[in-house]
C-alpha cells in the first residue's frame, strides 16, 4: 500500500480525493461491518480501495461492494437495471437531437458496440469463452448516447459468440424486435423531403442491418461516392461508444484483464465499472477529462489507444 493514500486514490482510481470521499459517503453505510471479539472489521474505505486483505476476503468483498455501488449509484446513472433506456418518444427524440447537434447525424438514438473483456479460463467451459482474438473473454454489450454516457449495459456473453450473436441474446434485442421500446415512428429527415426514415442505433459490421440498427456499407468505395461519405459520417457518429469503452478500460484497468474471477463474478465487476463511469461523468472535476466540452488532446491522452488528436480534430470539424 502506498504510504500516501491520496496518491493511491489518484494513481489507481484517477479520482480526486473529494470525489472518492463522496462515493465512500454513499457506499460506506451499506458495506460497513461490525468489529468482533475475534477480529477488527475491514473498514468501508479498505473495501472500496480493496487492498492489503486476504484472497478469501477479497472474493467476498468484490461481490458485496459491487452490489452496494450499483445500488447507491442507481439514481446517478442511466444504466439499465434491468432497463433504463429512454421510455418515451420524447426522451428518444432528445437523444436523437444531441446526436444531430454534436455529431451531425440525424435520427441516431444511440451507438451500440461490444467489448471483449479478458478473463481466466472458466472451469469446465471448453472453448465457449475462447474468442477470435485467441483469449478467454466475456462480452460487455453497451449503448452510449452522444455525450459518452452508457444508456444500456449487458455483460456475461460468452466470448466465443459474435457481437451480433450476443446482442440477439439480450433483452434489448427482444424488445427492439417486438417493438416494445416506444421509439418514435419514421419521419422525413427534413423539409421538403418526403421519404420517412426510422430512428435507429449505430452499429458496426458485426450487427445486422435492421430498421432499428444501421451499419456501414461493406466493400470498397471511391472517395466521393455516397457510400464512402456515409461511412465516414457513420464512423464519426460512433465515436462516443468506441471512445467511451476506451475510457472505461483505461480508467478501470481491471478491464484490461485477465480478470481472475469466474464469469458471474467478473460480470458484476464489469457492470459496476459502467455505473462508476456514468457517476464520474456527473462530477464537475478537473480529473474528469471525458466530461461534456472535453478537449480532444485530453481525451486522447486519457484513453491512450484511440485516435490521435489530429484525427479526432478532423472528424469533429
Amino acid at each position: 500500500m502506498f504510504s500516501n493514500i491520496f496518491e493511491t486514490i489518484h494513481r489507481f482510481l484517477r479520482l480526486k480525493v473529494e470525489d472518492f470521499e463522496f462515493l465512500l459517503s454513499l457506499v460506506g453505510p451499506k458495506i460497513a461491518k461490525m468489529d468482533t471479539n475475534m477480529r477488527e472489521a475491514i473498514t468501508p474505505k479498505e473495501r472500496l480501495l480493496n487492498h492489503c486483505v486476504s484472497r478469501h476476503s477479497i472474493t467476498k468483498i468484490v461481490k458485496e461492494t459491487c452490489a452496494c455501488i450499483k445500488e447507491v449509484l442507481h439514481s446517478y446513472v442511466k444504466v439499465m437495471n434491468p432497463m433504463k433506456l429512454p421510455s418515451t418518444q420524447e426522451e428518444w427524440l432528445a437523444v436523437s437531437k444531441r446526436f444531430e447537434e454534436r455529431w451531425k447525424f440525424p435520427h441516431a438514438i444511440g451507438a451500440i458496440d461490444g467489448k471483449h473483456v479478458h478473463i481466466v479460463a472458466p472451469r469446465d467451459s471448453g472453448s465457449e469463452y475462447f474468442n477470435y482474438k485467441n483469449f478467454f473473454s466475456i462480452v460487455l454489450m453497451v449503448v452510449v448516447d452522444a455525450d459518452y454516457n452508457f444508456m444500456y449495459a449487458d455483460a456475461g456473453g460468452k466470448g466465443g459468440i459474435s457481437d451480433g450473436g450476443i446482442f440477439k441474446n439480450t433483452r434489448l434485442y427482444q424488445r427492439l424486435e417486438n417493438k416494445r421500446m416506444n421509439i418514435p415512428p419514421p419521419e422525413p429527415l427534413q423539409i421538403p423531403y418526403q421519404t420517412e426514415v426510422p430512428y435507429f442505433m449505430l452499429g458496426d459490421k458485426a450487427f445486422a442491418f435492421t430498421e432499428y440498427c444501421i451499419r456501414p456499407y461493406g466493400g470498397n468505395h471511391g472517395p466521393d461516392t455516397a457510400e464512402r461519405i456515409f461511412n465516414k459520417k457513420h464512423s464519426t457518429a460512433r465515436m462516443p461508444v468506441e471512445n467511451s469503452l476506451g475510457i472505461l478500460c483505461n480508467r478501470f484497468r481491471v478491464l484490461k484483464g485477465p480478470i481472475h474471477l469466474q464469469p458471474d463474478y467478473a460480470k458484476e465487476v464489469i457492470i459496476t465499472t459502467v455505473y462508476l463511469h456514468n457517476f464520474l461523468r456527473s462530477l464537475p472535476t478537473l480529473l474528469n477529462l471525458h466530461s461534456t466540452g472535453f478537449k480532444t488532446e485530453q481525451l486522447c491522452k486519457e484513453i491512450g489507444e484511440a485516435k490521435a488528436p489530429s484525427q479526432v480534430y478532423n472528424l469533429f470539424h
